[in-house]
């Protein structure tokens, strides 16, 4: 059975570092700073962490369950969790490394809105789908 409460915590580190991200990626003048840095790698570590963990145990129990609900709910987390794992493949951490006017500035918060969006959309997914499935099969 899948550790709900511990992926319910994992939950809750990543959004805490979505909100507080959100803000700080606004002010080009933080672009270099060491705090933000961090949290920004910290939560790409997290998610990344997060997915891996998913994969070796989330994915694989409903794949064992053989329902309907089951397989609908794997498909859609397995195609979730691919285009995730892309996104962070192609998202640079140009905040706190690559150069760039405040211009590209722009495009890059731009980004990683979308990218915030798209976790914490993916966790709304776990919670309100994936969580409650496996506590009313056990």
């Amino acid at each position: 059975m899948i550790p709900i409460e511990e992926f319910k915590n994992e939950n809750k580190e990543i959004r805490d570092l979505c909100d507080i991200l959100s803000v700080s990626i606004d002010q080009y003048s933080l672009r270099k700073n060491n705090v933000v840095c961090e949290l920004l790698e910290r939560f790409a570590d997290r998610v990344n962490q997060h997915l891996m963990h998913e994969d070796r145990s989330v994915y694989r129990d409903l794949l064992q369950q053989h329902t309907h609900e089951a397989d609908v709910l794997a498909d859609h987390f397995l195609g979730n969790t691919q285009e995730l794992k892309r996104i962070f493949k192609e998202y640079t951490h140009g905040w706190c490394s690559t150069p760039h006017a405040e211009g590209q500035h722009i495009k890059y918060v731009e980004e990683s809105r979308h990218m915030f969006r798209l976790v914490c959309e993916r966790l709304t997914f776990e919670e309100e789908k994936i969580f409650p499935y496996f506590e009313k099969t056990k």
